[in-house]
């Protein structure tokens, strides 16, 4: 849970989620999987795989929306890091967080429901 300090710092509201992501820093050439916990117009959380010396500018590709968000480290906590992001998600259409909290909630399910075929596949290749 966010301490009393993170909240007051944030603009935006975050949203829980739990999507793949991956961190790329210099140029591209190098590259580390995180998993985003929570997200906003603004920043998000991420949680990595291991303990990682980061840059404090590199780009959040986050494969299910298939976009690439430059981003700055903010906080670090243990395998736990705060970004914002450097670009203004197109602040001509404004996000409805009713609308972000449904896409997050929905996401979990697909992946839930991913991980549950995977099991079946498996089952079914072990009975084969």
């Amino acid at each position: 849970m966010p301490d009393v300090q993170d909240l007051e710092h944030r603009a935006a509201l975050r949203t829980r989620t739990v999507l793949k992501a991956e961190i790329r820093y210099n140029d591209g050439l190098m590259s580390a999987p995180c998993v985003v916990r929570d997200i906003s117009e603004t920043g998000a959380r991420l949680e990595l795989a291991g303990d990682l010396a980061l840059p404090d500018h590199f780009d959040l590709y986050i494969e299910k929306r298939h976009r690439t968000y430059p981003a700055v480290l903010k906080r670090k906590r243990g395998l736990e890091i705060g970004v914002a992001f450097t670009d203004a998600v197109d602040k001509a259409a404004p996000v409805d967080p009713e609308l972000l909290e449904r896409v997050a909630t929905l996401e979990a399910n697909v992946a839930g429901l991913q991980a549950l075929l995977e099991k079946i596949a498996a089952a079914l290749k072990i009975s084969s």
